[in-house]
């Protein structure tokens, strides 16, 4: 957590200090400033159950009022609990992903390479596109995001019969001419609905004798369907497209969807890395996150709604293809999210051996780890954690199973615990800014020197 502070330092300016916290959630104190020692000291005292700052200490340098600091701690602890509310329900332990250090960005792009081409379709010629199959309206990140209200669904088709133009649509096309929907999947998938005569509409608000119309099904009466005039009116209505060019560099690609993904079903960037994904790596995570041995491992806790599984096994793909140097990162040194669009532009183009060792060294470390925790596999505590998850997979894929059988399983699992609960800094790396390169290097070589130091 980063947090603001006035301190007088030759004179008075304001600084950042980051905040972590001790296991039990109940002492927050600086984890590392250049600003040490007494006189900037900095601790919150806090009521893990509420949220509740009970005391403050600081030091004589520290400027910032006690009103000032507990307002803004307590909206960024508030803003760190709705975080680790949303990670329990994809069923990862409540650690905080959030990076200390501040990470160069690698290899920014040129805004002048931005190009959108805006066009017209009608909807008779979209309805057309989508049967061909030239228009996907099933992307995995959007399956579970279908409109179920009929009200909703039969205002949307009368906005099309009053002749009310429909806010914009986002495609991406790849370099076959297909089209991905970016922004707008929802609205397309009912009105393809509708036209397939697959619901009648319902509590319209204007048009009455359009209430309870099918589009043209020919299974009940004509009366039963909408006249021809709003027929052809729902055909030649006009939908406003900006198509992402395929031509455009992943880096665009990446900044564009995240800019314009502001809907009431904002995709998270797993899902948008999923849109800018070749059908084969889509192919790839998709199949190792339904694997026996990731789903024994995880004991099939980790939610594929919003694909939370296939971004944990992009990670674990991310830091084998860096451990292996076949990633254009040589070194992780923080930005993660930026570390896992980049992997996938990697798997986009990478040859067919890269997959194959993929998923060959993936198996391995599920297999191994489960093999050794059971189903305490990749949990501190009771849900899975991410950074043992990432550690674990990354020093265990180098194992073979028939090795790993011999092991002494019982001493590694009293020897982890033992680090948890004794070794601060790594009880520490597993809980709070576990994106942090720092923290991740810890993380691993501690898990690395428990397994060496097992190995019977």
């Amino acid at each position: 957590m980063k947090l603001s502070v006035r301190i007088l330092d030759i004179d008075e300016h304001i600084t950042d200090f980051h905040l972590s916290a001790n296991p039990d959630g109940t002492e927050w104190k600086q984890s590392e400033t250049e600003y040490a020692g007494p006189d900037f000291l900095l601790i919150f005292y806090v009521e893990p159950a509420t949220l509740k700052i009970k005391d403050i200490k600081k030091g004589p340098n520290i400027c910032s009022t006690d009103i000032e600091l507990r307002q803004q701690f307590s909206e960024l602890l508030f803003e760190e609990s709705i975080a680790r509310d949303i990670t329990e329900k994809e069923g990862f332990d409540n650690a905080l992903e959030s990076e200390t250090e501040n990470f160069e960005k690698f290899n920014p792009y040129n805004p002048k390479l931005i190009r959108v081409d805006q066009k017209n379709f009608s909807i008779f010629q979209i309805n057309q596109m989508i049967q061909n199959g030239d228009i996907d309206l099933t992307p995995d990140f959007q399956r579970h995001f279908v409109w179920n209200d009929i009200t909703r669904k039969s205002r949307l088709i009368e906005s099309l019969l009053l002749r009310i133009p429909l806010p914009v649509f986002y495609f991406a096309q790849d370099e076959e001419g297909l089209f991905q929907v970016v922004d707008g999947v929802q609205r397309l998938t009912v009105i393809h609905s509708f036209i397939n005569n697959e619901f009648r509409l319902k509590n319209l608000e204007y048009l009455s004798e359009c209430e309870g119309k099918w589009y043209n099904n020919p299974s009940f009466s004509k009366d039963s369907s909408l006249n021809n005039m709003y027929i052809r009116r729902i055909d030649q209505s006009q939908l406003f497209i900006n198509i992402i060019d395929p031509q455009t560099p992943s880096k665009v690609k990446y900044d564009i969807f995240k800019r314009i993904n502001t809907g009431g079903k904002a995709l998270n960037n797993q899902e948008i890395r999923n849109c800018l994904a070749v059908p084969r790596t889509r192919t790839l995570l998709r199949s190792l996150s339904q694997s026996e041995e990731f789903l024994t491992a995880t004991k099939g806790s980790i939610s594929p709604v919003r694909m939370a599984d296939e971004e944990l096994i992009l990670r674990f793909i991310a830091f084998y293809l860096i451990d292996t140097g076949n990633s254009t990162i040589k070194e992780y040194r923080g930005g993660m999210d930026e570390v896992l669009d980049e992997t996938v532009n990697i798997l986009n183009t990478a040859p067919a051996e890269i997959f194959s060792s993929i998923r060959k060294n993936f198996i391995i470390a599920m297999t191994n780890s489960y093999s050794i925790f059971g189903d305490n596999t990749f949990r501190k505590v009771r849900n899975i954690n991410k950074s043992l998850f990432l550690g674990l997979s990354r020093v265990l894929r180098k194992y073979s199973c028939r090795e790993v059988d011999t092991w002494n399983k019982k001493s590694i699992q009293s020897a982890l615990q033992q680090e948890i609960e004794s070794n601060y800094e790594f009880s520490n790396a597993l809980s709070m800014a576990t994106n942090d390169a720092r923290n991740i290097f810890i993380v691993y070589q501690a898990l690395q020197s428990i397994i060496k130091n097992n190995i019977s």
